[in-house]
């Protein structure tokens, strides 16, 4: 089965031609069909769609893979160029959040209402549960914590009932596309734990034949990122591409143990899996 990823956003850039930020979006192609997975924080996914000949107005729908502001801030840039599309969020992505640091409080959220949203879509589709993008591609839903090492991150939070509490991220969820080569799993920033999300995938899937997206490892925790790796060494897929969030320490540490099956991001990638 052809599949093809297009990295349209993420926090490198690819020759002049592209723009980079903090943020991501990938264009998955899977025999011909196309869904967009995560928009970036700015238009910049749409002005490298442009440049990489990309037609948005084909994409079958949008999936969200959490309610951070890179990679949902771009969302209303890509229905417009784009027209209407379902976008495909859990219901939680909605929740205000906040990277807090001391004394400073930032907003990291969704910036548009769901009512603003729906205004210009073919609606939202909230669900905690899996859900079929199209057919052979589908969200997991909330994905269960499974580790012990995947656990609250520091500095960010949401607000419960007036509240600042730890962010637990139920609404972080994945993007699987299954072959019979094997599943193809495209994460965002990975918040919920790069191996428990794959373990949730394996429960349901014989085996992972690549891996794409961020990793939240950017931190370089050395408790998160040595576990993570062997763990990604059990799976062993053919092609591992991380991107936005993961650092360079984790992606040098990658590079490292998996040599050519590791494949640095950058905005302008396309690749054939």
């Amino acid at each position: 089965m052809e599949v093809k990823v297009a990295i349209l956003n993420d926090n490198m850039a690819g020759p002049p031609a592209f723009k980079a930020e903090h943020g991501l979006s990938v264009l998955v192609e899977v025999e011909g069909r196309t869904f967009l997975w995560d928009c970036g924080a700015t238009d910049i996914t749409v002005r490298n769609a442009l440049a990489m000949g990309v037609n948005l107005a084909t994409i079958e729908g949008i999936g969200l893979s959490h309610g951070h502001y890179d990679h949902c801030g771009g969302l209303m840039a890509v229905l417009e160029a784009s027209g209407p599309k379902k976008v495909l969020v859990h219901p939680d992505a909605f929740t205000p959040r906040y990277a807090v640091f001391g004394k400073v409080k930032r907003f990291i959220g969704i910036p548009f209402s769901k009512d603003a949203i729906e205004g210009a879509s073919l609606g939202l589709e909230l669900s905690r549960l899996p859900v079929e993008a199209m057919p052979g591609v589908s969200l997991t839903g909330e994905v269960p914590r499974v580790t012990d090492f995947e656990g609250l991150e520091p500095n960010l939070y949401r607000l419960e009932g007036g509240e600042m509490v730890p962010d637990p991220f139920t609404d972080d969820q994945a993007l699987v596309v299954d072959t019979p080569e094997g599943s193809i799993v495209l994460t965002g920033c990975a918040h919920s734990g790069v191996v428990n999300i794959l373990k949730h995938v394996l429960e349901t899937r014989k085996s992972i034949r690549a891996v794409v997206g961020g990793t939240h490892l950017g931190l370089g925790d050395a408790k998160r990122l040595q576990p993570t790796i062997d763990f990604l060494e059990e799976v062993a897929p053919d092609r591992m591409i991380f991107t936005h969030c993961t650092g360079a320490k984790a992606a040098a540490a990658m590079m490292e143990r998996f040599k050519d099956r590791f494949v640095p991001s950058q905005t302008g990638l396309v690749l054939n899996l």
